[in-house]
């Protein structure tokens, strides 16, 4: 696997779970870059070792939508055959997590709500993709 690669995967993951969402939100990328150092390693930096992370905050649809949009997100990863780390969501609590990972070739993703207005239970959602670790390539 090189940069691209993982790339291209975490953005089809990304897409799995947006796909066919109604109402359609847009995906506003957040964080730090898309490559970085691997975190399994104590020494990235000696090794060369990297990996991609994405993260989308789903934006421009009512927050009241969120819990909705977030089961979306859980059920399309559950239809793809990824697994969960630990357990599902707690969906009776106002702001649910998961996190999951893809058997075949192990990246790492979760979903959050974070809460935008606690009183009325409304929040964005933003989903996470993490590429496995790759040497980097000259």
């Amino acid at each position: 696997m090189d940069e691209q690669h993982a790339t291209r995967r975490a953005q089809e993951i990304i897409r799995q779970a947006t796909d066919g969402m109604v109402p359609k939100p847009t995906l506003k990328q957040v964080g730090p870059g898309p490559v970085g150092p691997c975190l399994a390693d104590d020494d990235a930096t000696a090794s060369g070792r990297k990996q991609v992370g994405l993260t989308y905050q789903l934006t421009d649809v009512p927050g009241s939508e969120a819990k909705r949009l977030l089961r979306h997100v859980r059920d399309a990863w559950v239809k793809k055959g990824y697994t969960f780390i630990s357990r599902d969501a707690d969906w009776s609590v106002p702001f649910p997590k998961f996190f999951m990972r893809t058997p075949t070739d192990d990246f790492w993703m979760n979903g959050i709500i974070g809460p935008t207005n606690k009183e009325a239970g409304e929040g964005i959602v933003a989903i996470s993709v993490t590429s496995p670790c790759f040497a980097e390539t000259a």
